[in-house]
């Protein structure tokens, strides 16, 4: 099973899928591209070379359209891995951050070539809560001088999902932390697969 853990930054991706791969003895998946490039030692001069290239393709270039290969590479790489995982940032994080009409196309041949995570769980909160979420995290990430942060792309992923059939769930993580938002998912994805509970609506 593949369960992708979809949101905006600051939402909590990574500790939520840390924590319910932890919980459930999948593999957390993480940093997919760095993988991919086997540079996952911080302390080494070719992730920090590596680190600025990004910056520049991500924040300095406006190439939407490299920004969008270039995680595609990771989603690639991770649609690769087999058994039960956990994807901290998968197909629908990479259009909501760098999916245009004129790159569309790209996003499209990715779902064609590399399929659908079993599920993808879209995690919510509003503008205010994320960058409380990062400036608590880290007072000098550089996410808080995003312009995006403040936007709420939610919409954009869902239609996604919707338009290449994707299945997924939304859950609003304002008031939770992450035990019960790990519980939520456990109850709406993993305990149903296993048949532990009932069927719901969505």
């Amino acid at each position: 099973m593949k369960i992708a853990i979809e949101g905006m930054d600051g939402v909590g991706k990574t500790s939520v899928a840390k924590e319910l791969a932890k919980r459930n003895n999948f593999t957390y998946v993480g940093n997919a591209i760095h993988k991919l490039f086997g540079i996952e030692n911080k302390d080494s001069s070719f992730y920090k070379y590596f680190q600025s290239k990004e910056d520049d393709i991500f924040l300095r270039s406006g190439n939407d359209i490299l920004r969008a290969w270039l995680c595609s590479l990771g989603n690639i790489y991770t649609s690769s891995l087999t058994g039960d995982i956990v994807i901290d940032r998968y197909i629908l994080s990479n259009f909501q951050q760098n999916g245009t009409r004129e790159n569309i196309k790209i996003f499209q041949t990715l779902v064609e070539l590399i399929g659908k995570p079993d599920m993808s769980v879209i995690l919510y909160a509003s503008p205010e809560v994320r960058l409380s979420r990062i400036y608590n995290r880290n007072k000098n990430d550089k996410d808080l001088n995003d312009k995006n942060i403040k936007t709420d792309e939610y919409r954009k992923m869902v239609k996604f999902a919707e338009k290449f059939g994707m299945p997924y769930i939304i859950i609003d993580t304002e008031e939770k932390d992450v035990s019960k938002i790990v519980e939520e998912i456990e109850k709406k994805i993993i305990l149903k697969s296993k048949g532990e509970i009932e069927d719901e609506e969505r």
